[in-house]
């Protein structure tokens, strides 16, 4: 039982350190296959954990990462690894644009580390971050209220000359009518300025 326990540590090792200097050389997809190598030889080593984090990190695979930091975070007895753990924690919710959750993990890490300068800068910047989210959906929301008061204009004024319209159309009707009434009423003017004519020409020739 020794002997296995003993292989089982050294293939962890040399996984571990196969994974190093993967990272190192800047293969952080080689590095994180090797920490998991290690990691499934020997779960109990919390640096397989930890590194397999920063190797998911690396390669952009912020959730991943996160789970990693968090298994490092929950597992670790010393204070100091919890709190480096914390503060990957908070760069993987940094990577996924939640500053929210990040400035909640980089709190934790200055909890247990308070002298932690890169944490607490990292911290200042996820506060703005989250100032500029903030404030960008405040922008947004105001984008959306001119627009909704745009169009309530818009039907206002287009009802106003529907209204308008209607009004010049019922105008233009009465006009017409007038307008008929009175072409309808010159003959019979007529009619009577050609009998005035035939009297004055009776009388003429009486």
């Amino acid at each position: 039982l020794c002997i296995n326990h003993a292989s089982i540590a050294q293939e962890a090792e040399d996984a571990l350190r196969k994974g190093n200097e993967f990272y190192r050389k800047g293969d952080h997809v080689a590095a994180g296959q090797a920490y998991q190598q290690a990691n499934a030889a020997d779960p109990n080593d919390l640096r397989a954990t930890f590194n397999l984090g920063d190797a998911e990190y690396k390669q952009g695979k912020f959730p991943e990462a996160q789970q990693q930091f968090e298994q490092s975070a929950l597992r670790a007895k010393d204070p100091v690894e919890q709190a480096r753990a914390y503060h990957n924690i908070g760069n993987s919710w940094l990577g996924q644009k939640k500053p929210e959750e990040a400035i909640k993990a980089y709190r934790e890490a200055l909890r247990r580390d308070p002298s932690d300068e890169d944490t607490r800068y990292n911290l200042a910047y996820a506060q703005r971050m989250l100032q500029q989210q903030q404030q960008q959906q405040q922008n947004d929301q105001n984008k959306d209220e001119n627009k909704d008061e745009e169009k309530k204009d818009e039907q206002q004024e287009k009802k106003g000359q529907e209204e308008q319209d209607k009004k010049d159309q019922e105008q233009k009707q009465d006009q017409q009518q007038k307008q008929d009434q009175k072409q309808e009423g010159d003959p019979q003017q007529a009619q009577q300025m050609s009998k005035q004519d035939a009297e004055r020409i009776l009388d003429a020739l009486d």
